[in-house]
């Protein structure tokens, strides 16, 4: 079995046969010259070839030297990428975050830029709240109408104000969106029998039901009818003129959302930059 060559060997022989010198090696490296021969000595042995040629006071690089010289530094140059990337995975940090759907879809996935930009050292999993499921020991959670039983370090992270919104294309198509424009629903029409109330609209049909208010939202700015928003989750959309606020009326959220997190990341600082990251970006769209 052959023995390959040592990173200490390697860089040794580069020194040395850069300098043509054993002892302009040993000085740059803080080594003994003796160190520097007897690691040449054993570098030609494994290789099986002279790299130099001894003299008095001097050593001369042969052909075999020359033509390995490249070789060295290239695999001196993998190495300390190699050292560089197992440090930097070693550095990693890794959290799960429990975060409720349309919060997630229509406030967080948008600026994972951001996010990444903020955090760079830091694997995040997010785990989307699904009615009827809890999520193992997640680290931090987003939850909507309470904080996570047990959690620690609870906080409101923000209200809400609720509006119908539209596409601005699909308002030029009509003088009357509550009466004659597809209705867009989630699984709860609370707002919409309260909206339809406040502005004097009787419908008997149910409109289009999609099981969230995301997918609601998604559809309003496609396009197909008023959907039911509020200014956290239809901020970006406003902004960009994707949507509008149709209606006369605004009304307060039933519920808020909370931050919280698990006990066990007390004092965390990888919890500490995510909290301050999301706060600072909700506080601008509220």
């Amino acid at each position: 079995m052959r023995h390959l060559p040592t990173p200490t060997a390697l860089r040794m022989f580069v020194e040395a046969a850069e300098r043509t010198s054993f002892a302009g090696a040993a000085d740059t490296l803080n080594v003994t010259q003796a160190a520097v021969s007897k690691q040449m000595a054993t570098l030609e042995d494994r290789l099986d070839t002279a790299l130099f040629v001894r003299e008095h006071r001097s050593v001369a690089v042969t052909a075999a030297g020359r033509a390995y010289l490249p070789i060295a530094k290239r695999v001196l140059a993998l190495l300390e990428a190699g050292l560089d990337e197992a440090t930097a995975l070693s550095s990693r940090r890794a959290i799960k975050v429990e975060v409720d759907y349309e919060f997630l879809d229509l406030v967080v996935a948008p600026r994972l830029d951001q996010l990444r930009a903020e955090m760079p050292g830091t694997d995040i999993t997010f785990v989307p709240t699904v009615p009827g499921r809890q999520v193992r020991q997640s680290d931090l959670a987003i939850t909507y109408g309470h904080p996570r039983p047990g959690a620690a370090l609870a906080e409101r992270l923000c209200g809400f104000t609720v509006f119908p919104v539209i596409s601005p294309s699909l308002l030029e198509t009509t003088n009357d969106p509550f009466k004659t424009l597809p209705l867009l629903h989630d699984l709860d029409s609370y707002w919409w029998d309260a909206f339809l109330r406040a502005e004097s609209v009787t419908r008997f049909d149910q409109g289009i039901v999609l099981g969230n208010g995301a997918l609601a939202i998604r559809a309003a700015i496609a396009g197909h009818g008023i959907a039911i928003g509020d200014n956290v989750l239809c901020a970006d959309a406003l902004k960009s003129g994707d949507l509008v606020r149709v209606g006369k009326v605004t009304f307060s959220g039933r519920d808020d959302y909370w931050l919280s997190q698990h006990p066990d990341m007390q004092g965390d600082s990888i919890a500490v930059a995510f909290r301050n990251w999301l706060g600072a970006e909700v506080a601008q769209l509220i």
